[in-house]
């Protein structure tokens, strides 16, 4: 099969989404309040593809609420179009990455079981970020010095749907 042939694009522009497993069944509805499992591998597109962040290293995976303004809003849109049990590799050009490095301290924070939010000391981690030019973790601050595209590979773990936000 070509890269043409197994690469299918998402509608939107700067996003190209490859299935490496196929899932089960059809694609779950997200509705506002659907709580989505996945794991994620980060990326760089490199010749080596650098991983930067996994999951599945970690040992957890990531849960996401659809609808409650993830900062990585991408991760929606590609999530959205997965079956369950699907695993895909989602390339993602610097307009949908941008924001990755303040997602990914936060994550990082959390897994070493820390404050996500406690270096921020009252301000945002945008404005903290600019104050004290480090978010702490070299391979970040590079990708906030120069954004870059990203490989995601996702796979959805488990999709629940707010039973208590269907029924209002």
């Amino acid at each position: 099969m070509s890269d043409l042939e197994d690469t299918m694009l998402l509608g939107m522009e700067g996003i190209k989404k490859t299935i490496l497993y196929g899932g089960k069944e059809q694609i779950p509805k997200f509705v506002t309040g659907t709580k989505v499992t996945f794991h994620f591998r980060t990326q760089l597109c490199n010749d080596e593809r650098t991983v930067i962040d996994d999951s599945k290293v970690v040992g957890t995976p990531m849960e996401m609420v659809v609808g409650n303004m993830f900062k990585l809003d991408v991760w929606e849109t590609l999530l959205s179009s997965m079956r369950l049990g699907e695993v895909a590799e989602f390339w993602c050009d610097t307009i949908h990455t941008g924001v990755y490095p303040l997602v990914a301290k936060s994550m990082r924070r959390i897994a070493e079981g820390k404050d996500p939010v406690e270096w921020q000391i009252h301000t945002c981690g945008m404005a903290n970020m600019f104050a004290y030019h480090s978010l702490g973790y070299d391979d970040l601050n590079e990708l906030m010095r120069e954004p870059q595209p990203l490989y995601f590979v996702l796979e959805l773990v488990k999709v629940r749907e707010n039973t208590q936000a269907a029924t209002r």
